[in-house]
């Protein structure tokens, strides 16, 4: 009898099984609020009757479905390893296939996320959303008082515009600015000052940067897009660049065509993912989806060595709960809770608490065994208040046009108080900025382009008194621009107390770009940029202590590099020609480095004089030189070192800066004005000033202004769980680059280091702490062009660096 009542029972199972409901459904249609205290509640009271519904009154599954988002939100967390948004559990990536040598870069991205946030992403399947496919959606444009547009920026997360007072506004204070006009529509990045348009249907025509460079779509007559060329007005349209787009039989992209003729091609799976990148040299990137439960996510990485670099792990929800790594010590597991996410890694366990507030997911708080944090934000999602896990805390106030106009940040070192007051109703141009000791002010001309930037000093220590503070004896710095037609910089003077100190010219080139920066003085001396390719890359150029030169690879990665330094008192009246030359493996890693020196040659000329090999540590130390702008370029020669002493490679090999020739060997304070001017022409939206005090100013304001909150969990060594303060990724050549901000100091950072395991040493010239673990290094150095501490991050065998940490100071 027990055997056929068991029998029985399994049969009656297995029908129940057959035909269960989906209980996410069923506790969606009850009207329980996933993160609600009466969520769990109301869920399981409003369950039906009926053996279909008898999973849908688990409490544990209606636990784990209380806890995920009600709805797919775009995060105001840093995602964390490799990489996760730890509210929602979405993994997403995103990769740079084509970024340009312009000031500006043009580029060509893509990011994945596993949880679309668009329904219409199809031109790279539903899933992976590229920066051309930015548009505007209008289904409920004109709904009067209740009317709004969604932006989907380049990583296809969306920005609400709801109409108020006349006007098109987001809830917190974004940077953008929506107008509608006769022909259609346009989205103004107040930050940077660069403006898109777009149809009356919300499709992207162009942008047009601040200096005049417009990149215009093109579309076929199914409405695909095939080309976006870019033109600097005023100049010669054979130096357009233009990136050309084809598509399969299933309206994907298949193969995106470069200026330099190079190919990427893009293949998909029978559910439409991106499963394969093949790179101009034929090298392939690929991504697996093998979870049968979600078709759409992304399961795998393998590199282009074949080698399977990043696993995720899905719960029942379709939240990533773990990434796993061939180093098991970079493993991160997450677990979700009502409100909460336990990011579990190395170094040990951190609670992040979030809320939805303001349309967005936003960090709360957090609790690890560092410390705990807490972010107060208002209801439309500015932030009011940070604590930081060493108790120190930033408060910040906003005018009624959500613009940040106070930042009170106040740490172990003290108080510090920055103030903006703007040149108009609605911009984000300043008209004056108070600070610690310095007021600020600006003038601009009929365009926006900022003519005159003066710096006072005050008495006020902590920038309490604002703009009521009292001068105090020493020097006015004020600098004075001006520009061309097309709002290009063309000339900068710096005064000191009404005279004139220094002056710098710039000229440009056919791309638009700048081909020289010329301090004017008695002698002049320049920094020009000869030759650039179709890509306006530099190939090669002077500044004033030597002659450079940069050959590029099929990946844009430098393989040659020669610098020729002038005999000068500087280096004891020795001509030096260095060369170095790389070779990658077909994942990136720099598997080969040689360098040479000879004592003459013409930068015309890879092969002219003598070519003598030199070691690894003057290899290092001329490109290190050359990467931070220190003269001479050239170090002694006949550097032993420490790896040669000690017979190991644990230095790691330092690589190029494909950027830095505006900085590299600049002589002293007059010719280093060539760098503040370059950085100029790249930042033409001068947002904080040019000196001391814009950078003081930038800090205070970096927590909020284009910055997502840090979670507490990081893979940075060195840096605790809770530690880091603020966080972005800038996209550079083929790159994508994490900046952090840290309330740890550059001692205790190197403290740490060497307690996990770090070897530290220091560069012959004594200006770099260099910290390695195997493959792995840290430069840390006191001074650099931010006036803080900085660190920098290099992976085994990485090209460049990927993350870049400011230390407190």
């Amino acid at each position: 009898m027990a055997a056929h009542l068991l029998a029985a029972f399994m049969l009656l199972m297995m029908a129940f099984g057959a035909n269960a409901a989906d209980c996410n459904a069923v506790w969606a249609a009850t009207g329980a609020k996933p993160g609600s205290s009466s969520c769990r509640w109301d869920a399981y009271s409003g369950v039906p009757g009926g053996m279909q519904y008898y999973n849908c009154v688990s409490l544990p599954l209606i636990d784990a479905w209380c806890a995920t988002p009600a709805d797919d939100q775009p995060e105001a967390s840093c995602p964390v390893a490799d990489p996760v948004y730890p509210g929602s559990g979405a993994v997403t990536l995103t990769e740079a296939d084509f970024v340009s040598g312009d000031e500006i870069p043009m580029l060509f991205a893509r990011t994945y996320r596993s949880k679309s946030l668009i329904a219409s992403a199809t031109a790279m399947g539903p899933v992976w959303f590229h920066s051309w496919q930015r548009n505007l959606g209008l289904t409920n444009a004109n709904n009067g008082s209740t009317s709004t547009v969604l932006a989907y920026r380049q990583s296809g997360e969306p920005i609400t515009f709801v109409w108020s007072a006349g006007t098109w506004r987001t809830k917190a204070f974004t940077g953008l600015a929506l107008a509608q006009n006769d022909s259609g529509w346009t989205l103004t990045d107040l930050s940077t000052e660069t403006v898109e348009s777009y149809s009356g249907q919300g499709v992207l025509l162009a942008e047009r940067t601040k200096t005049g460079f417009v990149r215009t779509l093109s579309y076929d007559g199914s409405g695909l897009l095939t080309t976006v060329t870019q033109h600097a007005e005023g100049t010669d349209a054979n130096k357009d660049i233009a990136l050309r787009l084809d598509y399969d039989d299933k309206r994907r992209l298949s193969r995106l065509n470069d200026p330099l003729g190079g190919l990427t091609q893009y293949g998909y799976d029978a559910n439409g993912n991106l499963v394969s990148v093949t790179w101009p040299d034929g090298y392939v990137r690929r991504y697996v989806y093998d979870d049968t439960r979600f078709k759409n996510a992304l399961t795998g990485e393998i590199d282009e060595s074949g080698n399977r670099i990043a696993t995720w792990s899905y719960d029942a929800q379709g939240r990533a709960v773990a990434v796993s790594h061939p180093n098991a010590g970079q493993n991160v597991q997450l677990a979700y809770n009502a409100g909460s996410t336990v990011i579990t890694g190395g170094k040990g366990s951190t609670t992040l608490s979030l809320s939805s507030i303001g349309g967005m997911l936003r960090p709360t708080g957090s609790a690890s065994t560092e410390g705990n944090t807490n972010s107060g934000w208002d209801a439309s999602g500015n932030l009011l208040k940070d604590t930081d896990a060493s108790g120190g805390t930033s408060e910040y106030s906003y005018d009624d046009t959500g613009r940040p106009v106070r930042a009170t940040v106040k740490s172990t070192s003290g108080t510090s108080i920055t103030t903006i007051r703007y040149y108009d109703a609605s911009g984000l141009r300043p008209s004056m900025i108070a600070s610690p000791r310095l007021i600020q002010s600006f003038v601009y001309d009929a365009n926006g382009n900022v003519t005159g930037i003066s710096e006072t000093p005050t008495t006020d220590a902590t920038g309490s008194s604002a703009f009521d503070a009292t001068k105090a004896d020493g020097v006015t710095t004020a600098y004075g621009m001006t520009y061309d037609a097309d709002n290009r910089l063309a000339f900068v003077m710096q005064l000191a107390d009404g005279k004139s100190a220094a002056q710098w010219k710039v000229n440009r080139d056919s791309t638009g770009n700048v081909f020289a920066i010329i301090a004017l003085g008695d002698i002049p001396q320049a920094t020009e940029f000869i030759s650039r390719d179709a890509a306006h890359r530099v190939q090669y150029g002077y500044n004033p202590t030597g002659d450079f030169y940069l050959r590029y690879d099929r990946r844009g990665r430098i393989d040659n590099f020669k610098f020729n330094e002038y005999a000068s008192p500087a280096n004891g009246g020795i001509r030096r020609v260095f060369k170095a030359r790389f070779g990658y493996s077909p994942d990136g890693r720099v598997l080969s480095r040689t360098g040479t020196v000879a004592n003459d040659g013409s930068v015309l000329d890879l092969n002219d004089g003598t070519d003598i090999p030199v070691s690894s540590d003057e290899t290092n130390q001329w490109i290190d030189n050359y990467n931070y702008g220190d003269s001479p370029v050239g170090p002694p020669a006949n550097l032993q070192g420490a790896r040669r002493l000690l017979g190991d490679n644990f230095l790691g090999a330092s690589t190029v800066c494909s950027g830095c020739h505006f900085s590299a060997g600049l002589i002293d304070g007059t010719v280093r004005g060539i760098a503040m001017v370059y950085r100029l022409l790249q930042n033409p939206v001068v947002r904080y000033g040019i000196g001391q005090g814009a950078r003081k100013a930038a800090e205070n304001w970096d927590r909020i202004k284009q910055m997502c909150k840090p979670a507490a969990e990081t893979e940075v060594d060195g840096i605790s769980p809770g530690r880091i303060t603020s966080e972005y990724t800038d996209i550079t050549i083929g790159k994508s680059v994490r900046n952090i901000q840290t309330d740890i100091g550059k001692a205790e950072f190197e403290a740490n280091l060497v307690e996990s395991g770090y070897a530290q040493t220091v560069s012959k010239d004594g200006r770099t702490d260099i910290l390695t673990k195997g493959e792995i290094k840290y430069t840390v150095r006191e001074h650099s062009n931010t006036g803080v501490p900085t660190a920098e991050y290099f992976p085994s065998g990485a090209e460049k660096a990927t993350v870049k940490i400011r230390l407190e100071k």
